[in-house]
């Protein structure tokens, strides 16, 4: 089409300041960008019946004058695919009011606090110069914060009432709560469009759609059933995303792996299996392979908790058991994986447990702490769930949610649970109820893969006493739930944890106190930890015989008795420290040359152990390993 002197200037001019205008933020012409396509499936694009109605939606509310629109939905779910579709449709004249007009998309994410005004002021001055012009602000709520808790939202509402200018906004669902949705003049202003999360079955259609573009342009067959398998795992193993763009980004990022093979490393890749997708899969969130694809065995779990826990085989078998069914798929729909309590006195292995079970399950292989003495005020459930809107911090959301959406596979800790203030169980009581927790910024986080575990020294004189006497374990844990509902917080007086909370926890584990025989084998626990951490930083292996772990048991249990059970197997390092290490050193000062000269450390026991009390160990160093 040819255009007059007097158009091809205002074109030349348009340009000049779109030009001006991308120097200082990511921007795209969206209108010529449509030009140079040709329908929706050229460029992986639905035309269904959630993007028709959205865009009827937005055609509606840009056709009223003074009208504009924000596009809401949380990361993924299709709001940039959303205008494009609607610049598509618009080339193609669907809408004859919006004829002619240019579509300018704007990436004002990045945009901080300090530079908003500014930033927001310098975008209107600079499009008040272009006509016909529909204004795309991707992260607008970035241009309406500003710093300490100010707003430049009147000053948005003044830009935006300029003839001809029509904005479409896009923000999260938790930024529309927090800035717009108890606004009334905003809401004046602007119509919401709101796209929740698409169907596993639209998400199919999407990767595939996008599968045939990806075969086009890499040039290697993918199988028919990876797209499939793709929105399966993803929505099974990525919780912390949205469909269908959490789909497509992996099958984007499996394509471009096969490809560095073969253009990068000449390997052989000439399709992309769904063996592919479980490797990517693992990758992206930590989770063994054999996990991903269903393979893992069922059991297993049992022993490598008794490697780490010694004393406590029935609460070992139970939370091997309740893993195994976790594996299995068998756990309750809509809840955490599980929700278990650790009750014993302190030093029996609680957090040893809850140690191991993070290492074999969590994505991150970390256990997630909660010091719940930490949170004694009522206030303190800040630190859970987030600062309200207005204060310091409020931008960087909940703990618990965050941690939720980096690793949905991890095990949380609440140690000390009869410490904390009542309140700070209320977002818990959804959270076990529902699986789901909002944070003060609105983010949502699903836990129905994570496992929460508190820990409790509330009755431990009488799990001890109960213990002793032969009581059966289900007895104890009664009794241990009557104790928790009984304790009153230190400072309001009020009862910590209500009925309605403890009737979410799924299973009260009972950690006994510890006898000689189990003191012994925790013995033998930190003198294999010693010895490794001995002949890693200096180069010596320390070796024992087996009476020296039963002399240090004794002598702990001598003294875990003497203190009510109070000390545990905490002690045993001291012990260790006390009787090894320092007569190692002692040693090592008055010999420096046969120290210097060893490889072995020999430890070995003096005396008899039924009299431990004149027992003493010796120290041997040896040049070699015999």
């Amino acid at each position: 089409m040819e255009h007059s002197p007097t158009q091809e200037y205002a074109l030349d001019q348009s340009h000049e300041m779109i030009q001006h205008l991308a120097s200082l933020l990511p921007v795209v012409d969206l209108s010529e960008w449509a030009e140079n396509g040709s329908d929706l499936l050229s460029h992986g694009l639905i035309d269904d019946q959630r993007t028709s109605d959205a865009i009827e939606k937005i055609l509606r509310t840009l056709y009223v004058p003074g009208k504009h629109v924000l596009i809401t939905g949380d990361k993924g779910v299709g709001k940039t695919s959303l205008i494009r579709s609607l610049v598509l449709k618009n080339s193609q004249g669907v809408s004859p009011f919006l004829k002619d007009m240019r579509f300018l998309w704007v990436d004002c994410n990045n945009v901080g606090p300090e530079d908003s005004r500014a930033c927001l002021e310098t975008i209107f001055s600079i499009v008040s110069k272009l006509d016909r012009l529909v204004l795309c602000l991707d992260g607008i709520s970035a241009l309406l914060r500003r710093s300490h808790g100010g707003s430049n939202k009147p000053l948005m509402r003044s830009m935006i009432s300029r003839p001809n200018l029509r904005v479409i906004g896009v923000m999260s669902s938790w930024e529309f709560n927090d800035l717009i949705s108890s606004d009334a003049q905003m809401l004046e202003s602007f119509a919401r469009v709101n796209l929740e999360e698409p169907s596993e079955e639209f998400a199919k259609i999407v990767a595939e759609r996008q599968v045939d573009i990806l075969k086009s342009l890499y040039g290697f067959n993918i199988h028919e059933d990876v797209a499939e398998r793709v929105v399966a795992l993803t929505s099974t193993f990525i919780l912390n995303e949205c469909h269908p763009a959490k789909s497509v980004n992996l099958l984007k990022q499996i394509c471009a792996n096969a490809d560095f093979d073969r253009t990068q490393l000449n390997l052989s890749h000439e399709e992309v299996r769904k063996e592919d997708v479980v490797v990517a899969i693992s990758e992206k969130t930590g989770i063994p392979p054999e996990t991903v694809s269903g393979d893992s065995p069922s059991d297993g779990f049992e022993e490598p908790l008794l490697d780490a826990v010694v004393g406590q085989d029935e609460s070992v078998q139970m939370a091997a058991n309740e893993l195994n069914l976790i594996k299995a798929g068998l756990n309750e729909p809509g809840k955490p994986a599980s929700v278990l309590l650790f009750a014993g006195m302190t030093g029996v292995g609680k957090t040893e447990l809850a140690k191991r079970i993070a290492e074999l399950y969590s994505s991150s292989r970390r256990l997630q702490v909660y010091a719940m003495g930490n949170y004694t005020e009522p206030h303190s459930v800040s630190g859970i769930i987030g600062v309200p809107p207005g204060y310091v911090g409020h931008e960087e959301g909940g703990r618990l949610v965050n941690e939720l959406n980096s690793d949905p596979y991890s095990v949380f800790l609440l140690d000390e649970a009869e410490k904390c203030h009542p309140n700070i169980w209320k977002p818990f009581l959804n959270l076990f109820d529902e699986g789901w927790l909002v944070d003060q910024r609105g983010q949502k986080a699903y836990a129905d893969r994570a496992i929460f575990i508190l820990t409790t020294n509330a009755g431990d004189r009488q799990i001890s006493q109960m213990a002793k006497s032969g009581t059966p374990t289900e007895e104890i844990a009664e009794r241990v739930k009557q104790v928790l509902s009984k304790v009153r917080h230190e400072r309001s007086s009020q009862p910590v944890f209500p009925p309605q909370f403890l009737s979410r926890i799924k299973r009260i584990m009972i950690f006994n106190p510890l006898d000689e025989d189990a003191m012994t084998g925790v013995s033998e626990c930190r003198l294999q930890s010693m010895s490794k951490l001995w002949l890693i930083k200096r180069q010596k292996q320390i070796e024992w015989e087996p009476e020296v772990a039963r002399f240090i048991g004794q002598k702990g249990h001598q003294q875990n008795e003497a203190s009510n059970g109070r000390e545990g197997g905490r002690i045993i390092s001291r012990l260790i420290s006390d009787y090894v290490e320092s007569k190692i050193q002692e040693q090592a000062q008055r010999d420096p040359d046969a120290y210097s000269a060893a490889q072995v450390i020999r430890i070995r026991v003096d005396g008899d152990l039924n009299d431990v009390e004149n027992v003493s160990l010796r120290i041997q160093f040896e040049p070699s390993i015999i």
